[in-house]
């Protein structure tokens, strides 16, 4: 029974492992594509902006937040996605809009170095994230976060 517990561990470790890393996200309406990293904890993947593509930092705050006490939190290091992966390529979860300071409910497929999120709301959107190889996620790696210490708390 150890053994096909610690299996069954390692097995959801080893899905996780894929889909985590460094994404270029689509351009938004500013123009500007986000740079963020998929990381694991506590046996769920979460998504963190940290950088644009251009290299520079987003200052603002999450100032459309519901809750009022977060409106001044700013959104570099905020976590806004969530996801328990049931397979190495399909999750389910959901993701904060900070333009909209509302939450929604996705679905996640990886294939081929690209996770498409689905937005599960009649007519949502679908999003194509593209993971960034190593040497070009280097770019980026002085404006990375320390994931480990982050609050992975979604409002």
């Amino acid at each position: 029974m150890k053994k096909l517990i610690a299996l069954c561990i390692v097995s959801f470790a080893s899905m996780n492992a894929a889909i985590n890393g460094i994404y270029l996200l689509p351009k938004n309406d500013k123009g500007k594509e986000s740079i963020v990293e998929i990381f694991e904890k506590n046996a769920k993947l979460y998504a963190v902006g940290f950088a644009n593509n251009d290299g520079s930092i987003n200052t603002d705050a999450d100032s459309k937040n519901p809750n009022k006490s977060l409106q001044k939190r700013p959104i570099r290091g905020s976590v806004f996605a969530e996801m328990k992966c049931q397979s190495d390529t399909t999750c389910v979860g959901k993701i904060y809009s900070f333009d909209r300071g509302a939450t929604y409910p996705i679905k996640a497929t990886y294939t081929n170095d690209t996770l498409s999120i689905k937005v599960d709301t009649f007519f949502g959107p679908t999003f194509e994230w593209k993971k960034l190889t190593q040497a070009q996620a280097m770019r980026f790696e002085d404006k990375r976060l320390d994931t480990a210490n982050l609050d992975t708390t979604m409002e």
